[in-house]
């Protein structure tokens, strides 16, 4: 029988909280871009945020 490690652990709590993030933030909201105006989820605007954040250091890194 394999034990589970302590990353293992930490991978598990992660995804809970990761899973309690998404179903708190699911909640529409009207995004206004220029002159355009949409309905998201608070969850998706903010994993758009975060991939181009991550986009631009990949692009900009020294």
């Amino acid at each position: 029988m394999k034990s589970i490690s302590i990353s293992q652990i930490i991978d598990i709590i992660l995804l809970i909280l990761l899973l309690l993030f998404i179903g708190q933030n699911l909640e529409n909201i009207k995004v206004k871009l220029f002159m355009f105006g949409f309905d998201m989820p608070i969850v998706v605007l903010i994993a758009i945020g975060f991939f181009i954040g991550f986009f631009t250091a990949k692009v900009f890194k020294k």
